[in-house]
């Protein structure tokens, strides 16, 4: 079986970590509650769906797998490609927030 390279999986490793670490930090802060919420059940259901369907592929990589078995209608493909769009959504949530309280903190000074 092939598998995709190590630096793949390192990255792909490094943004599941910081996704769960920051929505335990909204979480305590009390900010996007529900999302956060949210956001920690994708970004731990969806890599281990992710794994355990990858540890029963036939041949090819993770990614030729979940491809093949997306446009199958697998549940469980259109799960984790949900999973990693509601990632991204919060991402692009943590980057409106962060921007938002710069330019904040510039308008303050001026």
């Amino acid at each position: 079986m092939e598998t995709l390279s190590p630096w793949v999986w390192n990255v792909y490793y490094i943004f599941i970590l910081i996704t769960i670490i920051s929505g335990i930090v909204y979480l305590i802060r009390k900010r996007r509650t529900l999302f956060s919420v949210i956001t920690l059940f994708f970004s731990i259901c969806g890599p281990i769906v992710f794994f355990l369907q990858s540890l029963v592929r036939g041949s090819g990589t993770e990614m030729d797998n979940l491809l093949y078995e997306l446009t199958q209608g697998e549940i469980w493909a259109w799960f984790v490609i949900l999973a990693f769009i509601e990632i991204v959504a919060w991402y692009l949530t943590l980057a409106k927030d962060l921007l938002g309280k710069r330019e904040q903190k510039n308008n303050l000074r001026t």
